[in-house]
C-alpha cells in the first residue's frame, strides 16, 4: 500500500511540475496588442507614465539599433523606468535588496513581421506574491498602475 502511495505522489508531483512549467510563462509575461503604431506607442507610453504620480521613463532602449551590426530585426525596444517612491519602500529593508536583480522595471515594445505592434510586461503583481509582505504590497499596486499605462494603447 505504501508503494502504491509513494507512487501516486510522486506522479502528482510530476504532473503538477509540468503544470507550472508550462503555465508560469504564460502567466508571469503579459502582452498586449497596440492600438498604435511602433512609435506613437513609445509616446504615449511616456507620457501617460508622466502623468502617473511619481513614475519616471528612466531610458528606451533599442535593440534594433543595438544589435545592427550582428542582425537585423524588427523595431523593438525596451522602456525602462521607475517609481523611486515604490522603490524605496521595497529597499528600505536589507532583506528586500535581492529585488533589485529586476529594477528597473520594463515594458517591452515592439513590432512582428507582419507590423503589428505590442507591448509587454512582467506580471509584478504576481510575481510579488512570491515574496510576499512589503514586496508583494508594493508590487501588487506598482502592477495595477503599470496596467492602467499599458490600456492606454492597447487595442481592446
Amino acid at each position: 500500500m505504501s508503494i502504491i502511495l509513494a507512487v501516486l505522489w510522486v506522479s502528482g508531483m510530476v504532473i503538477m511540475g509540468l503544470i507550472v512549467w508550462f503555465t508560469m510563462p504564460l502567466l508571469m509575461l503579459v502582452k498586449f496588442k497596440s492600438k498604435l503604431s511602433y512609435n506613437e506607442t513609445i509616446t504615449v507610453l511616456s507620457e501617460t507614465l508622466k502623468k502617473k504620480q511619481d513614475w519616471k521613463v528612466l531610458v528606451v532602449n533599442d535593440y534594433q539599433k543595438s544589435t545592427e551590426a550582428f542582425v537585423t530585426l524588427e523595431r523593438v525596444c525596451s522602456v525602462n523606468i521607475c517609481n523611486p517612491l515604490h522603490a524605496f519602500k521595497i529597499l528600505a529593508e536589507d532583506k528586500n535588496r535581492g529585488v533589485a536583480a529586476f529594477m528597473p522595471l520594463g515594458l517591452g515594445v515592439y513590432e512582428d513581421r507582419k507590423g503589428q505592434v505590442f507591448v509587454s510586461k512582467l506580471n509584478i503583481g504576481l510575481l510579488g506574491k512570491m515574496f510576499g509582505g512589503i514586496i508583494s504590497e508594493v508590487m501588487g499596486v506598482a502592477g495595477k498602475e503599470l496596467s492602467e499605462v499599458v490600456e492606454s494603447v492597447s487595442a481592446k
